[in-house]
């Protein structure tokens, strides 16, 4: 045979042993995602199931040859780009393996098949072993449930005497129903102002979850992002714990500042009123809060927290934490043994109604008053049904790929524990200085703005990595184009007149869920962490619009109702304080007939008059004019921080405009201080 004889069968044994190495042969196992159990591709035997004949395979692997040879022909940049946008010669998309030589991991990884499921290996036996399992997961979780929420919370006295217990929120106050004029006229509403002791059952997590995430104002302070505690700190002195706070401040965000209550369990405490202070000092909270708001004059009530007194309490303590631990500890090894789609269903439907009952629960249950279990209940229902569609429709388009004959010991290691951090959101990720994705908030908040540019850097680095993954699968171009897509759509809802965009968590996480959707150890751990920061945004805010009025961004801040008069002080006049109406219509002036005038944050007049005399205010008023009156005598002068407001002459607390910032005047020098621009 002749030297061209010889090269026509080399290049032809070449060419075979090409194909071999690109296609697998037709009885190879595969395995659910179509990809063969080596990690080659399965391109061939689809081909062959649906009819395609040699030939047809013959030619198509011919033209991709002649592509690829004249894609090496092709100047450097062209063959990047081709490169990119076709993927690998191969596909790849292989589960995670670990070499042999780690005989312990190898055996970790094979046991559920080699060990478990041969053990069991009728499929309803192994059902049965999971259903006792949840069975008796459920009755541990029941009785949690049934101590907390069954039975109201008690005190016993050293005498025996029982003392109800009242449940707060970590934002809940004890008298004071509000800010501005909430309390009515000389906060007749908010009483009483002392001589009066009550004993409050806190939850966990309120060295954060007494934090005021809409601007209060507190004299010419703007308060948001913090602990809204004002005054008191921490105190040993006889029965007293603390140092009085204003009694507009959060109770229990009081009592962890003061050290009374733990953040991680929660406890009773007792609640003192002591009536009216002079002022209200900043200082230093326990278990790491943030100090204490300073209020530097005279407000009408207060209280303080002291020492149980003798005797035993029940059901004070949140078991939020343990249940939190308990779940994870049980959730794990049924996670492990069974398959995929066992484990994602349990542990999704699990972390979901650990949100809602305990870790972040959006209704504060009171034992005394069964319907509010009830209530949450309903809710928590409510939300799952929609819920259940969402992970379904996660399931199918990425978690199911990944999960489905995947590695148990990937699934351990990576999927499992990020899963449970996103599903902690209100421990983990919500104690980042981020409280939402605004500029404005961004702007207020300290250490915001390196906050999101490190999370956007993480997101990019992630993006990256799995974005390579996928061209390695082969499917580059498909998700390419699907995330073209979503991008066009926010940038089209992003435009939208008199709406703004909001991207949620929960919304984050079904937008890059799909991009998961590969087999190697970058998906196992995105996926967990994606899925579990959507059951945290839904089970505490449901499924919030992606985009929002700016009224409800503003969350009952200032900014969204009648602008406030403007004020003025005549100095030649100084116990006379006066204000306009500018640019303001007839209708408006049906509404609003009167004004609201706020005297250190509580409403002192309501009425028509645009001119007032201070003096006689405080004069027909016994405690305004007690206290400044005993102010200027031991300091010389006091500060009165003023602010007005458009009200109804019929009902100021309900129908009212927005107020000016504080005016400071110095009482009874004279001395004023124009309020900044703005709103309160």
């Amino acid at each position: 045979m002749d030297s061209q004889g010889i090269g026509l069968i080399d290049a032809s044994k070449h060419i075979q042993q090409e194909d071999a190495r690109e296609y697998p042969p037709r009885d190879q196992n595969l395995n659910s995602s179509g990809t063969a159990v080596d990690g080659s591709s399965a391109d061939v035997y689809e081909l062959h199931s649906m009819g395609v004949s040699d030939n047809q395979t013959h030619s198509k692997n011919s033209n991709e040859r002649e592509g690829w040879m004249y894609l090496e022909k092709s100047n450097i940049f062209t063959r990047l780009l081709k490169r990119l946008w076709n993927g690998p010669r191969i596909a790849e998309d292989t589960r995670p393996t670990f070499p042999d030589r780690w005989e312990i991991t190898r055996r970790i990884d094979s046991f559920p098949e080699t060990v478990f499921r041969k053990r069991f290996p009728r499929l309803s036996v192994r059902l049965c072993i999971l259903v006792v399992y949840c069975c008796l997961w459920s009755a541990i979780i029941f009785a949690f449930m049934h101590y907390y929420f069954g039975s109201p919370p008690t005190y016993y006295g050293n005498n025996g005497e029982k003392v109800p217990i009242k449940t707060l929120s970590c934002s809940s106050t004890l008298f004071w129903k509000g800010k501005n004029n909430k309390c009515g006229l000389g906060a007749a509403a908010c009483k009483p102002f002392d001589k009066e002791e009550v004993y409050v059952r806190c939850p966990a997590l309120c060295d954060r979850g007494g934090w005021t995430y809409s601007a209060i104002n507190v004299g010419d302070r703007r308060v948001k992002h913090t602990g809204f505690d004002i005054g008191g700190g921490e105190l040993y002195e006889g029965e007293l714990l603390s140092y009085p706070y204003r009694a507009d401040s959060f109770a229990c965000g009081a009592a962890v500042h003061a050290g009374v209550v733990s953040p991680f369990v929660g406890g009773c405490a007792r609640i003192s009123m002591e009536g009216a202070q002079t002022s209200f000092e900043s200082r230093k909270g326990r278990y790491g809060t943030d100090p204490s708001v300073k209020f530097d004059s005279f407000f009408p009530s207060s209280f303080s927290f002291r020492r149980l007194v003798e005797g035993y309490s029940s059901r004070c303590y949140d078991p939020r934490i343990p249940a939190l631990i308990i779940n994870i500890l049980l959730s794990l090894p049924m996670f492990y043994l069974y398959e995929g789609i066992y484990g994602y269903w349990i542990i999704t439907v699990v972390g979901y109604w650990t949100l809602v009952l305990f870790l972040d629960p959006p209704i504060i249950v009171d034992p005394y008053s069964p319907e509010s279990a009830f209530e949450l209940l309903s809710v928590g229902f409510q939300r799952l049904l929609p819920l259940g569609f969402v992970l379904y429709v996660l399931w199918k388009c990425s978690v199911k790929r990944t999960l489905t004959d995947g590695s148990p010991l990937a699934k351990v290691l990576c999927w499992f524990p990020t899963f449970w951090l996103g599903v902690m959101n209100v421990i983990t990720f919500d104690r980042l200085p981020v409280d939402r994705l605004t500029i404005s908030d961004l702007k207020e908040q300290a250490g915001a703005m390196t906050a999101v540019g490190s999370i956007i850097t993480l997101i990019f680095v992630c993006a990256v990595i799995q974005a390579y993954s996928l061209w390695k699968s082969g499917r580059f171009r498909k998700y390419l184009v699907i995330y073209c897509l979503f991008i066009s759509a926010l940038a089209i809802l992003g435009t939208l007149p008199g709406l703004s965009l909001r991207i949620h968590h929960y919304i984050l996480g079904i937008l890059l869920v799909p991009g998961c959707a590969t087999r190697g150890t970058s998906a196992y751990l995105f996926q967990g962490i994606l899925i579990g920061l959507v059951l945290s945004g839904v089970s505490r805010w449901d499924f919030a619009s992606i985009v929002e009025t700016k009224v409800a961004l503003l969350r009952g801040e200032a900014g969204g109702s009648w602008k406030p008069p403007i004020m003025h002080y005549n100095e030649e006049h100084p116990t006379q304080l006066s204000w306009r109406v500018e640019n303001s219509t007839r209708q408006s002036f049906n509404v609003l007939d009167a004004y609201s005038l706020l005297i250190n944050d509580v409403e002192q007049y309501v009425g028509k008059n645009t001119t007032i005399d201070l003096e006689k205010i405080i004069q027909n008023d016994d405690f305004l004019s007690e206290y400044v009156n005993s102010a200027v005598s031991t300091e010389g002068f006091v500060k009165l921080y003023l602010r007005v407001a458009r009200a109804s002459l019929d009902a100021p607390e309900k129908s009212h405009g927005d107020y000016t910032n504080a005016a400071v005047l110095e009482w009874p020098q004279g001395v004023y201080h124009e309020p900044l621009p703005g709103v309160s």
